[in-house]
């Protein structure tokens, strides 16, 4: 904490004491303005007290700011944005001597609750670990959650009491059963939990205060004081789950991100707008002016290349920005039709020249592969694309970054099978080779195994959360593993789901019927040609 600006007050003991991690190093997690908000949320409830965690480099599972262990807090909070997390998830447990298993944990053990993207995206590879899961956004559910805690009784008790919170999923409550062919048969509830949890939002972004109110050094952010600009994006790519699980698409007022950069200047000098869709903020010019006014520095994650302007990109440049990073994903116009990214490659073009005549001197672009109905010339097209934007005056650098194609719960792409490890290598090998004599050109690309198991994880249900369970805690290879659980890895990633499938995530309820994402899905194919 000696490294730390801004931070909390600590409040005496209370009456229900909450130790919060996130389930990979302290770096990574500072860096999560999620995992910050919900710190600063639970600390602002009266009665309640809130510590953090992390990986912990030393082997032990002990908050932050007291040095206690997690097993003497009434709840253990995760906050889990991504799915490789996992089995940091099991390993802090296992350090803490928590039982991992729900089943097993009895009187006297902390609740353990699980938030973040992944619990409302497909939240049962956790569900045999988890008590109980926060279905939305922080600010509508944890108030009137944590007011149970504190006076509830046993644990029994207060899951029942929790169930009845709108956004709260317990896994005790619902039983999965399979067909023979490893499909699941049916999804039951049981009273007093619903059939379905539906997804909690706040309506109003203004009313509520999103900024770091930590800043570390050690984060990757460095000194920045991160401010949530908006949340949600209503572009609707098929593969991206942040079009589907946050919507409403909502931005803040420009009165509203005004005070929030007051703020952040409490802490830092320099400001980074965080959101899935900040390019779309309809006063983003404007904005800039009140960062100059009051900050040294502005930093935005991403941008849409068919909302970028000579003048936006100039303003941009005199906050210090010497990079911006747009995601054309494809090469080729055929495959954003089909992912329905209507970002044109002139789109990319013109923005790599606007950029050029800003004074931004790098450039970089994130692009995917392995995405459904791709061809071998569409990975070609990527290597077409960066050398036109090569010839703009202006860029010396340009980076490259391609992830392989993930499906994800609640999107049209979520009935979609992945590439194979050999395939997805050969396609990553070949756009490399092509990419190794652009000068000023850079490539990094994913790890094809380590994305197949993302997407285990992203498509899995309870079984997996068993061969995780084998693997961390009994020492099993991955191999035995599978077969104790009696399911294979290619199951999850290397078929296509039919229309009638039981999907594993359905018990969570997004508001977008699973007709209307099947109707985009079999859209995709219809204009792949």
């Amino acid at each position: 904490m000696v490294h730390e600006k801004g931070g909390l007050r600590p409040k005496e003991p209370a009456r229900l004491e909450v130790a919060l991690g996130f389930p990979n190093r302290y770096p990574v997690g500072m860096s999560n303005l999620g995992f910050q908000a919900v710190y600063g949320l639970l600390n602002s409830l009266e009665g309640v007290r809130c510590e953090r965690f992390f990986l912990w480099e030393t082997g032990v599972s002990r908050t932050l700011e007291s040095g206690r262990s997690l097993a003497q807090f009434s709840m253990v909070a995760f906050t889990v944005p991504f799915e490789l997390d996992y089995l940091n998830f099991l390993e802090i447990l296992h350090r803490a001597r928590i039982p991992a298993l729900a089943s097993q944990r009895k009187k006297g053990h902390p609740l353990i609750c699980v938030g973040g993207p992944c619990a409302f995206l497909n939240p049962e590879p956790l569900a045999p670990f988890v008590d109980f899961f926060v279905v939305g956004e922080g600010e509508s559910i944890l108030p009137s959650l944590l007011e149970i805690f504190q006076f509830a009784g046993s644990k029994k008790e207060i899951l029942e009491a929790s169930v009845r919170v709108p956004g709260i999923y317990a896994p005790c409550f619902y039983q999965v059963s399979y067909l023979p062919d490893g499909r699941i048969e049916a999804i039951r509830h049981k009273p007093p939990a619903p059939d379905r949890v539906k997804r909690q939002w706040i309506s109003d972004l203004n009313s509520c205060l999103t900024v770091s109110p930590i800043i570390t050094p050690l984060s990757h952010f460095q000194d920045m004081c991160l401010v949530e600009a908006q949340r949600g994006c209503g572009h609707g790519c098929r593969f991206c789950a942040m079009g589907f699980i946050y919507r409403p698409v909502r931005h803040r007022s420009l009165d509203s991100l005004s005070l929030q950069i007051q703020e952040a200047k409490k802490r830092s000098q320099r400001v980074g707008l965080v959101g899935s869709a900040v390019s779309d903020l309809p006063h983003l010019e404007d904005l800039c002016l009140v960062v100059a006014s009051h900050c040294d520095g502005l930093g935005i994650s991403s941008l849409r290349a068919d909302r970028l302007t000579p003048s936006l990109l100039k303003r941009l440049s005199r906050l210090g920005m010497r990079t911006i990073t747009i995601a054309p994903e494809v090469g080729s116009e055929r495959m954003r039709r089909v992912i329905n990214k209507t970002v044109t490659q002139q789109d990319v073009l013109q923005t790599a020249a606007f950029a050029g005549e800003a004074g931004i001197r790098q450039l970089k672009l994130y692009f995917m592969m392995g995405l459904p109905e791709e061809r071998e010339e569409d990975v070609v097209a990527i290597r077409t694309l960066v050398e036109n934007i090569r010839q703009v005056p202006g860029l010396r650098k340009i980076a490259i970054s391609v992830s392989a194609f993930v499906p994800k719960a609640s999107t049209p792409f979520q009935w979609a099978q992945m590439m194979t490890e050999a395939e997805l290598r050969r396609k990553m090998l070949l756009l490399a080779q092509g990419l190794r004599p652009l000068k000023g050109v850079t490539f990094a690309g994913e790890s094809a195994r380590r994305s197949l198991w993302q997407g285990v994880l992203a498509m899995g249900d309870r079984r997996v959360g068993q061969v995780l369970w084998h693997r961390q805690m009994e020492g099993l290879t991955w191999n035995r593993a599978w077969r104790k659980v009696g399911v294979e890895r290619d199951f999850y990633v290397h078929r296509e789901r039919s229309h009638r499938e039981v999907l594993p995530w359905e018990i969570i309820d997004h508001g977008i019927s699973k007709a209307k994402l099947w109707a985009e899905y079999m859209r995709a194919k219809s204009v792949a040609g």
